[in-house]
């Protein structure tokens, strides 16, 4: 009986660890293709920033240092 539960354990952690896999393999691309969208929202949007004339500055409540310091930042840091 002890042979029998083992082997059901080990088969049970197969399958969990199979479905771990193809639940990752799946759902990879999908959070690539996110990171890579935010990644590029984060570049446009900072370039856009760098381009606001102090008139708008003052509009928003930010200062030029305030824009530089997140213009500034690497496009991968939120």
């Amino acid at each position: 009986m002890t042979t029998s539960i083992l082997k059901n354990h080990k088969q049970d952690v197969a399958t969990n660890a199979l479905e771990r896999i193809a639940v990752f393999i799946e759902t990879t691309p999908d959070r690539l293709l996110k990171t890579l969208y935010s990644w590029q929202t984060r570049i446009s949007d900072r370039r856009h920033l760098r381009e606001l004339d102090e008139r708008m500055l003052v509009d928003i409540g930010l200062d030029r240092v305030d824009i530089e310091r997140e213009a500034g930042k690497p496009f991968w840091q939120n």
